[in-house]
């Protein structure tokens, strides 16, 4: 293979894990060498990445993208840049702006009685037209959320500093330092803090390769949430669609690109006997565990089975813009299952 192609099928592959643009993903990898092509960070901004990760992928929203983000821009020397989808749907139904599901989601704030919520000392360091820039307070750590063309990330904090007040609560996303309300949560739940800790390089790494959920996965719908050190993510499938889960955890887990993680406990179904009633359900489980932090597991539950969490999901998500190839794989129009839309 030529040295040209060699990079143009390089390219594809970090398109794959990053959803970036072509160019782009192009030029990052020239004059690599021996650099790894995807880098992977530690500490203070592994922890910031894998709190952007945790908190916007947690579920109960439909979006374009799984958990809403549309891809990653890696480049070497400047902040990772998360692109967010445009809307989400709430399992209730109600749409709201990626951009403002994501303010309220992070930023942190002190309720009336004094609890904390968002993410601890994350603070707003520049807003720079659609880009809403991020770091840690006494940190040199940086993320940028992207926000699709238009949007006015100072209409969102203000809708939410409104909010807030009448909630009889207030901001803490400028605060110079760490305030006294985030100091006392930090003291007060030294286990979850801990725990934060651990999980943020897995955290961090699945942030850097988000695209995999919409590429290499035959899910339609993907949810994650955290349960002390185990990180656990939920994919359904439609019943009419193979069930592919060794494209995602072979990728995931794949030299060079993926994370260094390797499978200590599965459960697979699918060579089971066929399902007595269309209505059930079957579950492959896949338990992970990542080298360089052993205490912490990554669980993911292939689902596959009528469709759930939502009637006639596609039509949600062709409203949202989810990619037609995409939506024509993973929840195809000519299927019994896409058609009826079982619910749960």
């Amino acid at each position: 293979m030529s040295a040209g192609g060699r990079l143009s099928t390089l390219t594809r592959t970090r398109i794959a894990y990053t959803g970036e643009p072509y160019q782009f993903a192009l030029e990052a990898l020239k004059g690599t060498h021996d650099l790894p092509p995807l880098l992977d960070v530690t500490g203070e901004q592994a922890l910031l990445e894998s709190q952007v990760m945790a908190n916007l992928s947690d579920g109960g929203t439909w979006s374009a993208h799984p958990v809403g983000i549309s891809g990653v821009r890696l480049n070497r020397g400047s902040p990772i840049v998360v692109c967010l989808d445009s809307h989400v749907e709430l399992s209730r139904g109600e749409n709201y702006p990626v951009a403002w599901h994501a303010s309220d989601r992070l930023l942190p704030y002190v309720a009336g009685d004094g609890q904390v919520g968002g993410v601890l000392g994350l603070r707003i360091s520049e807003i720079r037209g659609n880009e809403l820039h991020l770091t840690l307070a006494n940190t040199d750590t940086g993320l940028v959320l992207r926000g699709i063309t238009g949007t006015r990330w100072s209409d969102y904090l203000d809708e939410r500093r409104r909010s807030l007040t009448t909630e009889h609560s207030a901001p803490l996303w400028n605060a110079l330092e760490l305030t006294d309300y985030e100091w006392h949560d930090v003291q007060s739940h030294p286990r979850v803090r801990r725990t934060e800790k651990v999980i943020a390089r897995l955290g961090s790494g699945l942030l850097r390769r988000v695209a995999l959920f919409h590429t290499s996965s035959s899910a339609y719908s993907t949810r994650s949430w955290t349960t002390g050190s185990d990180w656990i993510f939920e994919l359904d499938t439609l019943r009419d669609v193979p069930l592919d889960h060794d494209t995602l955890l072979n990728r995931l887990s794949a030299p060079v690109w993926g994370l260094p993680l390797r499978i200590v406990k599965h459960h697979c179904t699918c060579d089971d006997p066929p399902l007595t009633n269309e209505r059930y359900m079957r579950q492959c489980t896949y338990e992970l565990v990542h080298d360089d932090v052993p205490e912490c597991a990554l669980q993911f539950r292939f689902r596959w089975g009528p469709a759930v969490y939502g009637k006639n999901a596609r039509r949600q998500l062709e409203r949202l813009g989810s990619n037609l190839g995409w939506l024509n794989r993973v929840l195809p129009q000519n299927t019994l299952g896409s058609a009826c839309e079982a619910t749960t």
